[in-house]
């Protein structure tokens, strides 16, 4: 009669030269289990969360958004998530423009505080390809643009009419509380959003929190900050 025990050198010995089927094994079995999770995982819808971008210098992005997330539900409590990004354009980070070029192809973003200077470029070819036009939230009062100057945020659409698509946002002083410096910025909302109300609320959100009262002694750093870039270009050019 056939012996057909197992013994522990057989087994040190399958061991030896089979271990790295039982690693690969576990490792497709671990690949597995996570891209379960990952294709069943619930995701918010579009219609249920909000993009806030920062790009118009550095700022705090995650205390931003635990200070604004609880504002926003109260007023819109169907909403589900806030992010807030920051993607510092004005660094002249290649970067930063990069990654803000991607999350716009991949049309990801609802708000954004961006630099004047981009604003006016990504409404060179007609403001209505890039952003949502903001005069009905103006005049239903979603948006109440308090005293703001609107004049620098209107822009022409594809079709040649002037329409308002970004807010001014260099007196939202508020700002300087989260490390972020809004001179010379636009508030604005992409075109592709999705969530176009809610994208209006959040704009009016910021403008009611942020608009405070300039900080003393302002006036008196732009115009250091202007001395010493006026003195770095005469140093360049000579």
């Amino acid at each position: 009669m056939a012996n057909h025990r197992v013994t522990v050198k057989q087994l040190k010995n399958h061991f030896a030269y089979s271990w790295w089927k039982y690693l690969l094994l576990l490792l497709l079995g671990c690949f597995g289990v996570d891209l379960l999770f990952s294709m069943t995982a619930y995701r918010t819808p579009e219609e249920r969360k909000i993009e806030l971008y920062l790009c118009c210098s550095y700022a705090d992005s995650a205390a931003v958004e635990a200070d604004f997330w609880p504002e926003l539900q109260a007023r819109c409590p169907d909403q589900e998530e806030l992010t807030v990004l920051n993607i510092n354009l004005a660094s002249g980070d290649m970067y930063a423009q990069m990654q803000f070029s991607t999350y716009v192809a991949a049309q990801q973003g609802d708000v954004c505080l961006l630099p004047r200077s981009e604003f006016k470029k990504l409404t060179q070819e007609g403001a209505d390809d890039a952003f949502l036009e903001l005069t009905p939230y103006i005049q239903s009062g979603v948006i109440d643009a308090r005293d703001i100057d609107l004049s620098a945020g209107r822009a022409m659409s594809g079709a040649g009419e002037e329409g308002l698509y970004g807010i001014p946002a260099d007196t939202l002083y508020g700002l300087f509380d989260y490390s972020c410096d809004p001179e010379n910025s636009v508030l604005c909302i992409m075109a592709y959003s999705g969530n176009n109300d809610t994208a209006a609320a959040t704009i009016d959100l910021l403008l009611e929190k942020l608009c405070t009262e300039k900080p003393e002694g302002y006036d008196e750093m732009r115009a250091a900050q202007k001395a010493a870039e006026q003195a770095t270009t005469t140093q360049i050019f000579k």
